[in-house]
């Protein structure tokens, strides 16, 4: 097979939220997002023994929740990924859903988008350091269900 000509940089992606599930009232935030940590989700596994045989019976059960940790600048600006996610996180009653889309290709036509929707579970306020020159990073972690995929259209 020859090699592929399709690769996408990880640097050219698209980060949105929203508290609904619709991506044109979602609050686009790649200005101040760094990264999405890759995202994994794992299935349920119980294995049981017999007497005979040196191997075990693996069984397959549900597809566990997955944890979506994404690094942003810190800003104090209202309208920007710092504030908006601690809002959300301050606010969230009872585990109020947020929702989560990303593209990996930039949000184009034609382009993968990811979506979730889920409760905050975690939230970083910012550190103080006078040995870091650099931006000030935090996260916040949606934890979902599943992700679902689509071809961007419009």
């Amino acid at each position: 097979m020859a090699q592929t000509t399709a690769a996408i940089g990880g640097a050219c992606g698209q980060v949105q939220v929203g508290s609904t599930n619709v991506v044109g009232d979602a609050t686009d935030i790649s200005g101040q997002a760094q990264s999405l940590a890759t995202p994994k989700q794992t299935r349920q596994s119980g294995e049981g023994y017999t007497l005979e045989g040196d191997t075990a019976i693996i069984k397959g059960g549900k597809r566990e929740p997955i944890d979506l940790t994404f690094t942003i600048v810190y800003t104090e600006e209202d309208t920007e990924a710092w504030e908006l996610a601690r809002a959300e996180f301050e606010a969230a009653s009872c585990g109020d859903p947020l929702y989560v889309w990303w593209s990996p290709g930039g949000g184009d036509i034609g382009d993968q988008r990811y979506s979730a929707g889920g409760t905050m579970t975690g939230f970083d306020y910012p550190l103080v350091d006078a040995t870091a020159p650099a931006p000030i990073m935090c996260t916040f972690t949606v934890r979902v269900a599943e992700i679902d995929t689509t071809t961007i259209t419009s």
